[in-house]
């Protein structure tokens, strides 16, 4: 079977471009190993709730991605004030000062505690050289202060200990003021970005109308195709081989785009990297519980992020939060995530394990009340690392080599990112590439190891 372009997943990379490339008259065709579209920006669904899959905070940084999805879903992309708190010993505190002032919610007897161990930590730090983030961070801010609201949940997302990190380039000024600069780290609102907005139906509403009005422009999605072997001369992929039902099947494009990760199409193109592929980046998983309730949850917060060492939890999204009609008026929806390694077991635990600790962990932390569950469901997502970011494309090696080797495919196009706007965005740039026969051009705007590559000319 032959078609011009030939898309290898329906996340929201391969959809954009698959969207931007049937506009100009090009036949397109996606294979989907799953059932669904979407892939980590797909809905979740239960009776009448249709919420996100995990944690989904939709940036309005790239201005041709904002204009895509505002185009897509009209009246139904909402504003919405995104609200974050921070769960420390039963405590939900904040983590903008918009909401209870610098004192962020926190208790007397823990803010004044907070406050002396910041006084002790400056005599601490005063003299020494500061060499690694916790340091910086301890001189500055304290290690109570820093590990309520920024250390522990930040090290558990991205599994990098502050200790092993260096410190700013700054870090050995910032302690001649360090009240002053306490205090302006204090003053400062969580979020840069000042307007919110957020599909009313979740944002697999995107991924949903894409698929609509791809299939109304006569594209063609495929689902259940299992890749199985990419055939390639030189540096040019000539054919690529799929099983479904048993059946092989063989497609040609002139061009390729991909929405797989990065080591799965490297696998396919037998691409080995020098270096073992022990980074971070590829040991990282998140496990997901569903929670749909009868009533709202107890806490106004659209997200919590979890510091109490105590605790296995690490984030909780209330989808109820988001103004939308992700959760029918008068109910709940909860999101409970666990971000894990690798060979810590944790995703080798039984589902029903999992869900009761998430159970207990909540209830016990007096957000959740266990009685107004009506329905459950238990997710694990093996190598979705919940923090993958550009940095990883310069911190392990053995990821940005695989991606340089597999960028040598001049007909193939990789567009997974992290973030849904990264790949959004890597997914219209890459139709444009193909449109424009510019594939150098593709590579300067979609640089996965830069925070900003869109504005890279």
């Amino acid at each position: 079977m032959k078609t011009d372009v030939l898309v290898l997943g329906a996340g929201p990379g391969g959809l954009a471009a698959a969207h931007a490339l049937l506009k100009q008259k090009y036949s397109v065709t996606i294979l989907e190993q799953r059932n669904n579209v979407g892939g980590l920006m797909q809905a979740v669904k239960y009776e009448d709730y249709t919420v996100d899959f995990g944690y989904k905070h939709l940036y309005s940084r790239i201005a041709e991605v904002h204009e895509l999805w505002q185009s897509l879903l009209g009246d139904d992309f909402i504003q919405y004030v995104p609200r974050t708190g921070v769960l420390y010993k039963n405590y939900i505190l904040e983590k903008d000062k918009k909401y209870r002032g610098l004192r962020r919610g926190m208790p007397l007897h823990l803010l004044f505690t907070s406050f002396f161990d910041l006084v002790k930590n400056y005599y601490k730090y005063h003299s020494r050289q500061i060499t690694s983030l916790q340091d910086f961070a301890y001189s500055t801010r304290g290690e109570k202060f820093t590990r309520i609201f920024s250390q522990h949940f930040d090290e558990r997302l991205k599994g990098r200990q502050w200790a092993e990190l260096k410190a700013p380039e700054s870090a050995n000024d910032s302690g001649k003021n360090f009240l002053k600069h306490f205090f302006q780290q204090a003053s400062k609102n969580e979020n840069k970005q000042t307007t919110w907005y957020h599909p009313a139906k979740g944002t697999g509403q995107i991924s949903e109308v894409l698929e609509k009005e791809i299939r109304q422009m006569g594209g063609n999605i495929l689902y259940l195709q299992n890749v199985e072997n990419i055939l390639f001369t030189g540096n040019h992929i000539t054919s690529v081989q799929v099983k479904t039902n048993g059946a092989v099947a063989s497609y040609e494009a002139g061009s390729v785009i991909s929405c797989l990760p990065i080591q799965a199409i490297a696998k396919l193109l037998d691409i080995e990297s020098t270096l073992p592929l022990s980074g971070l980046s590829f040991q990282r998983s998140v496990v997901l519980v569903y929670l749909f309730l009868s009533k709202p949850a107890p806490f106004p917060h659209t997200s919590i992020q979890v510091s109490d060492p105590n605790l296995a939890i690490s984030r909780i999204t209330n989808y109820g939060a988001f103004l939308g009609s992700m959760v029918p008026a008068g109910k709940g929806c909860l999101c409970v995530e666990f971000f894990c390694m690798i060979g810590d077991g944790f995703m080798q635990q039984e589902d029903v394990t999992i869900l009761e600790r998430a159970i207990n962990e909540a209830s016990e932390a007096g957000i959740l009340k266990p009685e107004y569950i009506t329905y459950s469901r238990v997710i694990k997502c093996a190598g979705a690392d919940p923090a993958a970011s550009w940095e990883d494309y310069k911190s392990d090696q053995s990821r940005a080599e695989l991606y340089e080797n597999v960028n040598e495919f001049h007909n193939l196009y990789q567009v997974s990112r992290t973030g849904t706007d990264k790949s959004t965005f890597a997914g219209l740039r890459a139709a444009a590439a193909i449109i424009q026969g510019n594939k150098n051009k593709f590579n300067i705007e979609t640089k996965p190891d830069v925070f900003s590559p869109w504005q890279m000319k």
